[in-house]
């Protein structure tokens, strides 16, 4: 009896670590990036500044302007594509309107993308390609456009 009590509580102890080490792991993640335009977010738009992303929890990703202090938390979903190893924040853009749309520590691990919001569906609709010109802010402050419906 005393030896499967030990081996209960040894099993519950694993369980705890290995729970406690993912949980660190999941909300370690810490980017800034300066954004050069205006964005938007769901439905609330950011002005340009420079911006901190945080991971509090599994699918959810903090953003804060460390201007301004206007912030937002986002629900997100693993992207579950090949990073290029370059941190940076993805933006779809209609005309002069940018939309975050992905952000990555530059790791397929932590690669996130957002949810199109209710505008960025409506301007896609009228655009005559219906695909965004998609734009990457990098954590070294470079802007580079990949082009049509390319992340």
């Amino acid at each position: 009896m005393k030896c499967k009590g030990n081996v209960l509580l040894t099993i519950i102890a694993i369980c705890l670590i290995t729970t406690a080490t993912h949980a660190q792991k999941s909300s370690s993640l810490v980017l800034r990036f300066r954004v050069p335009f205006p964005f938007t977010v769901e439905n609330k738009t950011f002005a340009a500044g420079e911006y901190e992303v945080r991971q509090p929890s599994q699918f959810i990703l903090s953003l804060r302007n460390l201007e301004d202090q206007a912030s937002a938390l986002e629900p997100v979903e693993p992207a579950g594509k090949a990073a290029d190893g370059r941190a940076r924040a993805v933006f779809h853009r209609y005309g002069g309107a940018y939309f975050l749309a992905a952000i990555s520590d530059g790791s397929w691990q932590s690669t996130y993308d957002l949810g199109r919001s209710k505008k960025e569906k409506e301007l896609a609709n009228k655009s005559p390609t219906r695909q965004p010109e998609v734009v990457s802010v990098l954590s070294n402050g470079a802007v580079v456009t990949a082009g049509i419906g390319r992340k």
